[in-house]
């Protein structure tokens, strides 16, 4: 709440000043931002990498909880190793069997062949080797020979057999590519030992050349069995106690140490050039969309400096401690940032709360590794305490606000326990977390709202309502010390209030305004009528010169109480303006009938307030209120057509005047006070009763009976 700059002084886009403002503005904002969100500001952060070693000993400051990404993946690895290679089957086992099974029988039946022949005569016995390596080249030449001389019937019901009982048993179950040659010398050992060493041989060789395998390797399979037995290890939880030692000197440093100094919030984040990089440019996005609103959206803090710098130190502050808290686990979300919306509702307006709230989301995403559980938090907890302190007029709403914000914080962490699917004391510590927030947050703004609008200049409707208050210091003594003038103040608030909310201006500032307009009178009481009850008017035995210098002086003697009393700037500018520069009427008529009319002698100008005119739509609505209520007040007729007539007259005269020129009001808006203002003027100057004389009004005929 403020005096705003005129239309001509706040117009958008024209000439270079205002692209000016924006891009040094802009950037300076960028460059911040990206500082804070860029370098390491802790305290006793120490730069480690796995293999180095430690040149002191390092303490736990306090006492944390966590999930250990490196003993977790130590776990999964060990539960991984543990399982076997997996193996897929080339094709069904019997088939495989029965073909190798068919193979043997064709060479058992081909080195038949040969023997029989030899029977038979067809082939000389001497022959036989030679014929056999040509056939059977698999067999080596003491097998050739063995064969020679070997009975039919005993190498078909022997020495065959034996080999097709072996080989059948060995493709039966589970052959191997790698374990083939183990499978094979199982094959050669398991002939039966009913038959000739050399015949076993013989049999072993021949049914051990048809052992093929049946099972292959699988890579995908064997990755697919070791993932699950790596899903099925349960996260290991490290506890590190307060003082607990960290890492002690000259200890290497293990992937242990730099979680645990992590999770402390005790190592120096490394920068890369991409980090550094990605960082300036949602800096810089995030100055030009906040510049933007403000600068479009936002005029009354856009261009008046103190209110603009007020939001950019909050913001900026609230970042620096966000980013000593980021990524520890808890602190976090006990930085108190709900704090900063409200204070940017308070002191500024709901819009630059709402600003203020997405860009603390935006950053706190940013500097906890980009985890969106704290940017929602601190989105969340800002629009609740945001959306349940606007349109507040007691200090009790911030009760509500803090009560409103703890509930929002602890739905939100809650939500985030459940969906991580964490532990009871997860739940308990986000509880407690949200909770502090939203004390922390609600004591910042109450105990910093009235000094930090002070020192910049701003003030909160709370200010207004306790400035309002009939008992504060300098209304009472108004009350005693110039009735007639307190009387007139009030029902000039009373107007000035109904003008103000029928044309959408700020009711509340405009009544307390009318308030005080006049305190200025209480340095010289008798010398305004309202005060002089009848007496002897001090006027009448002074030039209308002197009287106008007297009259005029409750301006200037109206700041100096206002100053001494240490009244909110924005009051003490209705002061000076609630006048305008407009002419003492009475007086300058006056001066004319004491030099006879003649216009020439007499300074019009001498007798004008000094100014300056109205510069807000509630000074403006304040003046004419005054000036209505006054000249109302002399009327010995009050019906509506008086009323009437005598508010178009005062409020015409005040807009001819120019007086009206700087207030930015339509003429609309000109119409709509007027009726305001004769509406107000019938209620309080509504006609009564007229008892007789002999009837006495019942609340006298009580007391006097009692």
């Amino acid at each position: 709440m403020f005096i705003p700059r005129t239309l001509a002084e706040t117009e958008l886009g024209r000439g270079r000043g205002p692209w000016v403002r924006a891009l040094i503005v802009g950037i300076l904002l960028a460059l911040a931002l990206w500082a804070i969100t860029s370098l390491s500001i802790t305290a006793g952060q120490v730069e480690f990498e796995v293999g180095d070693v430690a040149q002191s000993d390092i303490s736990a400051p306090r006492t944390i909880s966590f999930v250990s990404t490196s003993q977790t993946e130590e776990r999964q690895e060990a539960a991984a190793d543990t399982v076997p290679p997996q193996y897929v089957p080339i094709a069904p086992r019997a088939d495989v069997r029965d073909t190798q099974l068919r193979d043997y029988d064709a060479t058992v039946n081909v080195i038949s062949n040969v023997l029989r022949q030899r029977d038979e005569g067809d082939l000389p016995a001497a022959d036989v080797p030679e014929e056999l390596a040509r056939v059977v080249p698999e067999l080596s030449s003491v097998h050739h020979a063995l064969l020679q001389n070997m009975p039919l019937d005993d190498w078909e019901n022997l020495v065959a057999a034996a080999g097709r009982d072996v080989l059948d048993a060995a493709m039966s179950g589970s052959v191997r590519d790698e374990e083939l040659a183990e499978v094979r010398t199982e094959v050669r050992n398991n002939i039966t030992n009913d038959l000739a060493p050399e015949e076993r041989d013989l049999a072993g060789e021949l049914a051990a050349m048809m052992v093929v395998a049946n099972e292959i390797f699988s890579l995908e399979e064997t990755e697919a069995a070791r993932q699950a037995a790596r899903d099925e290890v349960e996260p290991v939880v490290v506890s590190v106690t307060q003082d607990e030692s960290v890492v002690r000197a000259g200890e290497v440093i293990q992937p242990l140490h730099l979680e645990k100094l992590r999770q402390l919030g005790l190592t120096q984040p490394r920068m890369e050039a991409s980090t550094l990089a990605g960082n300036a440019v949602v800096a810089g996005l995030v100055a030009s969309l906040l510049v933007g609103f403000l600068w479009r959206f936002e005029p009354k803090i856009w261009f008046r400096n103190r209110s603009l710098l007020l939001f950019m130190l909050a913001l900026l502050m609230t970042a620096v401690a966000m980013r000593i808290a980021a990524d520890r686990t808890l602190w976090t979300y006990v930085v108190p940032t709900a704090a900063t919306v409200l204070l940017a509702a308070i002191l500024l307006d709901g819009a630059a709360g709402a600003a203020m709230a997405v860009t603390l989301a935006v950053l706190a995403g940013l500097m906890n590794s980009g985890s969106l559980q704290p940017s929602i938090y601190t989105l969340a907890g800002g629009v609740a305490a945001l959306t349940s302190i606007i349109g507040a007029e007691r200090l009790n709403a911030f009760v509500r606000a803090g009560v409103v914000l703890a509930l929002t914080n602890i739905a939100v962490l809650a939500a985030f326990v459940l969906l991580e699917q964490r532990d009871v004391a997860a739940l308990a510590q986000g509880m407690a977390a949200g909770t502090v927030n939203a004390g922390l947050s609600v004591v910042l703004a109450v105990g910093s709202f009235a000094v930090i609008g002070n020192l910049f200049g701003i003030m909160t409707v709370f200010q207004l309502l306790e400035l309002a208050n009939p008992s504060s210091r300098l209304l009472r003594r108004l009350l005693l010390e110039t009735p007639g003038t307190y009387h007139h103040s009030v029902m000039v608030g009373n107007l000035a209030e109904r003008a103000a909310e029928t044309i959408g201006a700020d009711p509340l500032l405009a009544r307390v305004a009318a308030y005080y307009h006049d305190i200025g009178k209480m340095k010289n009481p008798l010398a305004f009528i309202e005060n002089q009850a009848g007496a002897r008017n001090i006027h009448d035995e002074l030039t209308a010169e002197v009287s106008a210098r007297i009259i005029a002086s409750h301006i200037r003697d109206g700041i100096d109480l206002a100053y001494e009393h240490g009244l909110p700037v924005q009051i003490t500018g209705f002061l000076p303006q609630h006048h305008g520069t407009s002419v003492m009427s009475y007086f300058y008529g006056k001066a004319l009938q004491e030099v006879g009319g003649n216009e020439e002698l007499v300074d019009r100008n001498a007798f004008r307030y000094p100014g300056p005119k109205p510069q807000s739509r509630e000074a403006a609505i304040l003046m004419l209120a005054d000036g209505v209520e006054a000249s109302v007040r002399s009327l010995d007729d009050k019906d509506e057509a008086s009323i009437r007539a005598m508010v178009d007259r005062i409020v015409d005269a005040r807009l001819e005047d120019g007086q009206l020129d700087d207030a930015d009001l339509t003429l609309k808006n000109i119409a709509q006070i007027k009726e305001a203002f004769v509406q107000q003027l019938l209620g309080m100057y509504h006609s009564r009763i007229k008892y007789p004389d002999n009837v006495v009004p019942l609340e006298q005929q009580r007391r006097e009976q009692a």
